[in-house]
């Protein structure tokens, strides 16, 4: 999408780290951004409480794939490593299983994270998390380009794409979480740890997609990375880059419904019943909610 004379007004609801990152590019691209956000701050669920001098995560804690905020940033000014400071966990994870057992994760590392569920649960354990990890790297190469590194413009564009019912046997897309690792594995406390992935999106791993594999397969390969000061540094590196390109914020603002002429989305209307016209109307909101509600 790029500005026009006539055509420039964006309109994106929501603050959280996708509105935020889509006012950032189009506003450096020239369009003229407006962005509401329903409560106090923005940031969505990326924020950092303080108590008696101690910071906490009230959302994520962990930063995966830094590499896409890495580009963000270096297109939209200066670099990542100019606004946040980045560092590695490691190990990354402790597990503690209501066996008993203790599994103790390394950072960034498929061989040493095998190496540990053998040490813990024996060969054969290994050997599976191993085979499901291998599914998981072939669901990421079939889901990278298309869903994480390019504009999806549509359901025909993914239908037309070569290769694309072979990719979607990959991604198995009607398999749950947890009936995808018990394919693989034979190990309860693994399938247990499996299962918190779906935790990661708020889902249930009995209803939530097989694809949600590709996450741990990130973490073991691109590893899992602290924000110093706490995730909520992000969002707010985040809210300095997007005044700092002109992004008019409004907070507590709750958007009550998109406002349209014909098939075209053409603004907003608040809850205290201010209307806002836009061009190009983006919501940052859950889908569903969108569709339904707004």
């Amino acid at each position: 999408m790029n500005p026009t004379s006539s055509s420039n007004k964006v309109i994106i609801i929501g603050g959280g780290l996708g509105g935020l990152s889509a006012a950032l590019r189009l506003a450096k691209k020239g369009f003229s951004v407006q962005l509401f956000e329903r409560s106090a701050r923005l940031g969505g669920k990326c924020q950092v409480e303080s108590f008696a001098g101690y910071s906490f995560d009230t959302g994520p804690s962990l930063l995966t794939l830094p590499a896409v905020y890495r580009d963000l940033f270096l297109k939209t000014g200066a670099p990542l490593e100019e606004e946040v400071t980045l560092t590695p966990v490691d190990p990354a994870f402790d597990y503690h299983f209501n066996s008993g057992k203790r599994l103790t994760l390394p950072n960034a590392s498929r061989a040493g994270v095998a190496e540990a569920i053998e040490k813990t649960f024996g060969k054969e354990s290994a050997q599976e998390w191993v085979a499901l990890m291998d599914r998981a790297e072939a669901m990421w190469d079939v889901a990278r380009e298309p869903f994480v590194e390019s504009e999806l413009r549509g359901l025909l564009p993914l239908l037309r794409r070569p290769g694309f019912l072979a990719s979607l046997k990959t991604i198995s897309p009607f398999t749950s979480l947890r009936k995808m690792a018990k394919r693989y594995l034979t190990t309860p406390e693994l399938i247990t740890l499996i299962d918190r992935y779906a935790t990661y999106t708020g889902s249930d791993p009995r209803k939530a997609p097989a694809v949600l594999l590709t996450i741990a397969y990130i973490e073991q390969i691109f590893g899992a990375w602290h924000i110093a000061g706490g995730i909520g540094q992000l969002s707010a590196a985040l809210e300095r880059r997007a005044k700092d390109l002109g992004v008019e914020v409004h907070l507590n603002s709750e958007v009550r419904s998109i406002t349209t002429t014909g098939n075209k989305a053409t603004g907003i209307m608040l809850a205290n019943g201010d209307q806002f016209d836009a061009d190009h109307v983006i919501s940052n909101v859950d889908a569903q909610f969108t569709y339904k509600q707004l």
